[in-house]
């Protein structure tokens, strides 16, 4: 792994609103840096604090730092999907996947977050 790269004061993000099966609204924001790489992730709950939203916010951290040092994508997206607790399977890890999911799919292909999203949910 890389160094991690410095970051800059301004970067272009995504936020993900996804509802889970237990822990209500998560919201996901993944930065992008200039050159169109996933730079970082940013998780927070929809109902403030708790352990939950301290254990999210310490992946997000490692998560950033492991895509500033040139961890690829698409291992933090295997790294965090399926992950279970007592509240079944929609859970909090797994939306944090799919939202990154979805911004590597907007931008590998240029389409609307939004169109992917609903084109995910139908699918489901």
């Amino acid at each position: 792994m890389s160094p991690k790269a410095v970051r800059p004061q301004a970067m272009r993000g995504f936020t993900v609103c996804r509802a889970t099966s237990g822990c209500g609204k998560i919201f996901t924001t993944i930065t992008v840096d200039d050159a169109g790489k996933i730079s970082e992730v940013f998780i927070r709950f929809g109902k403030a604090g708790g352990c939950g939203s301290a254990i999210a916010d310490g992946i997000a951290r490692l998560a950033s730092y492991g895509l500033r040092s040139g961890l690829d994508p698409d291992d933090a997206i295997k790294a965090l999907e399926g992950i279970g607790c007592h509240q079944g399977n929609n859970t909090c890890m797994t939306v944090v996947a799919e939202s990154i999911t979805f911004v590597m799919q907007t931008l590998k292909t240029g389409r609307d977050i939004n169109e992917i999203i609903e084109d995910h949910d139908i699918n489901k």
